[in-house]
């Protein structure tokens, strides 16, 4: 064949060939073939980043801010400081206040006003209890009938999860304008029993030893004494709650006398917000 007739056979393919592989969709480009066996290929450029999306450089802390980070990281984490002892007295106290009036009629009238106040605080398993009791009442045709204040402070240190979890100690002042004496002085300690505690009844049962003593009566001197104290509670629904405890103290030299006390509440609790109940 004619060398110049060959020549411009390959000048044809090679102009044609671009157009005709573009219709037949994306295909590998070959690299040329250059002399020696060398593949070469176009160099590949990347286009510039967008120069917003790329984070700005921080300034670099002041000298008072890295000092003041490397104090923080030498003190370590803060550390908050223990409360003094007057504040863990004062601190995590819960009660009630309560107040009442009573009415009777019959041959005479009488009214009696009657209050006081019970705040209690728990910790480390241990419950701290202040009561007062006042009451007041005048019956006509003979005026003053009743004033009697009650003060009461019992410490309960607890010492395990068995039905005897504990040991008490109670201090009882009593002063009675209508009693022979100024003031009652009642003394006592001893040990606790669970009779039964569940969501619902809580009875405590505390048995131990007294003394007490009128000062300014008839037998001004301490007089041992037994001491027995049982506290129970049912909680009828989530409104209601009876309660009641009984106080009794025998003489230790003649058993046949003896003090008693008992009291029984029920409680409505009207307002769960304020707390306000009906007794």
């Amino acid at each position: 064949m004619n060398p110049l007739a060959v020549a411009i056979l390959v000048f044809l393919s090679v102009a044609v060939a671009p157009e005709a592989l573009a219709d037949e969709g994306p295909e590998l480009v070959v690299p040329e073939l250059m002399a020696g066996g060398i593949l070469t290929a176009d160099p590949v450029v990347f286009a510039d980043p967008d120069p917003s999306s790329q984070p700005e450089d921080e300034p670099l802390p002041s000298e008072e801010e890295a000092k003041e980070a490397e104090e923080e990281a030498l003190a370590g984490p803060e550390v908050e400081p223990e409360k003094y002892w007057f504040e863990k007295i004062i601190e995590d106290w819960h009660g009630e206040v309560r107040m009442g009036v009573d009415f009777y009629s019959g041959t005479s009238d009488r009214t009696r006003i009657r209050g006081g106040f019970n705040i209690n605080k728990k910790y480390d398993g241990h419950k701290t209890t202040l009561r007062t009791n006042y009451s007041f009442a005048r019956t006509s045709g003979e005026g003053e009938s009743e004033n009697r204040l009650v003060n009461s402070i019992l410490q309960d240190w607890g010492t395990g999860d068995t039905k005897f979890s504990g040991v008490f100690a109670n201090a009882t002042g009593e002063l009675d304008r209508f009693k022979q004496y100024e003031y009652r002085l009642n003394l006592s300690a001893g040990a606790r029993y669970q009779v039964v505690k569940d969501e619902k009844t809580d009875a405590l049962l505390r048995l131990g030893l007294s003394a007490s003593r009128e000062f300014e009566g008839p037998r001004d001197e301490w007089i041992p004494e037994g001491a027995f104290f049982l506290n129970a509670s049912h909680k009828i629904s989530e409104r209601q709650k009876l309660a009641a405890s009984v106080d009794y103290f025998p003489e230790l030299e003649r058993p046949s006398q003896y003090r008693l006390n008992a009291r029984a509440t029920w409680d409505y609790k009207l307002d769960d917000e304020t707390g306000l109940s009906l007794r």
